[in-house]
C-alpha cells in the first residue's frame, strides 16, 4: 500500500525536470506518510548514518557518448545545500558545464559547451525532486523543503531493467502558484527512484526532460550508481551512469570524493 507525504521540514532542493515512466505523480496531501518518512529515515542512515552533509564534491574521469562517437576527459560535480550544483566536463574535444542555482521557483539551469557560451535551459527541465548525481544529498530528513512531495510505492521495477526496487517518488508542490501551474509542476518534476532493497541505496533514478524549445517531446533520462564506497562515513557511488532514450551518454568514474 503506497503512502503519499508531504514533507515539512526547513531546507533546500536541487531540483530539474519530470519522469517518464509508468506510475503517475504522487499527489501529496499533506498528511504524515508512515511508510515514506521511515523510508526516508532508513535511506539517511544508509548514505550518512543519519548525520547532515552540507556540501559534496567528486572528481574522476568521463566517458560522453553521442551515437557512435565517444569522447573521454575530466569530471567534477559539486553540490551545496545552497541549491546550487556543477557538472564540469574537460573533454579531449574541449568542455561541457551544466549548471544549477536557486531554490523553489527561483532556480535556472544552464549549459555551456565548447564554444563557452552559455545556453538557458527549458524552466521545466530545471524542475527535479533530487540532485541528479547523488539522490541521498536532497533527501536528508532535517533539509528537506516544505515543497517535496514524496510517495513510497514499495518493491517494484524502476526504469528499463527487470530488477526489482524499494520505490520512492518525488515532486514538487510549489506554493502560490494557480491550480494548473501547480499540476504542471508536479508532473514536471516528478521523479522515481529506485533503492537497492539490501542497502537502501540508490541504485537508479528516472525522470523524463524536454528539448530546450519548450517542444512537449519526452525524452527519458535515466541514472544508474553502483560501486558504492564509504568517504567519511558518508556512502559514494564510484560509478554513475546516466542514460538519455536508452543509450548511454555519460559514464564517470568516480576516483576522489569531498563532502563535509
Amino acid at each position: 500500500m503506497r503512502t503519499a507525504l508531504l514533507l515539512s521540514a526547513c531546507g533546500y532542493l536541487l531540483t530539474s525536470a519530470s519522469l517518464l515512466g509508468a506510475t503517475s505523480p504522487a499527489i501529496p496531501t499533506g498528511s504524515t506518510g508512515t511508510s515514506a518518512t521511515t523510508l526516508l529515515n532508513q535511506l539517511s542512515t544508509a548514505f550518512s548514518d543519519g548525520n547532515v552533509v552540507h556540501q559534496v564534491q567528486l572528481t574522476g574521469t568521463a566517458n560522453w557518448h553521442v551515437g557512435s562517437l565517444e569522447d573521454t576527459g575530466t569530471a567534477t560535480l559539486s553540490a551545496t545545500t545552497n541549491g546550487s550544483s556543477q557538472l564540469q566536463l574537460s573533454l579531449s574535444s574541449g568542455t561541457r558545464t551544466e549548471t544549477q542555482t536557486g531554490q523553489g521557483s527561483d532556480m535556472a539551469c544552464t549549459w555551456a559547451g565548447n564554444d563557452t557560451a552559455t545556453h538557458a535551459v527549458d524552466r521545466g527541465n530545471c524542475w527535479r525532486p533530487v540532485i541528479w548525481f547523488l539522490p541521498p544529498f536532497s533527501l536528508q530528513p532535517s533539509l528537506v523543503p516544505s515543497y517535496l512531495g514524496a510517495t513510497d510505492f514499495g518493491t517494484g521495477p524502476v526504469g528499463f531493467s527487470a530488477a526489482k526496487y524499494r520505490h520512492l517518488q518525488g515532486a514538487l508542490v510549489l506554493p502560490n502558484l494557480i491550480p494548473k501551474l501547480t499540476t504542471d509542476v508536479m508532473t514536471r518534476s516528478t521523479a522515481d527512484l529506485g533503492l537497492d532493497p539490501a542497502t537502501l541505496l540508490p541504485a537508479v533514478l528516472t525522470y523524463s526532460i524536454r528539448p530546450d524549445n519548450g517542444a512537449p517531446i519526452p525524452i527519458a533520462v535515466e541514472i544508474h550508481y553502483s560501486n558504492y564506497q564509504t568517504i567519511n562515513g558518508v556512502k559514494i557511488p564510484f560509478t554513475i551512469q546516466r542514460y538519455i532514450n536508452g543509450s548511454l551518454q555519460l559514464e564517470i568514474a568516480v576516483s576522489s570524493a569531498q563532502v563535509n
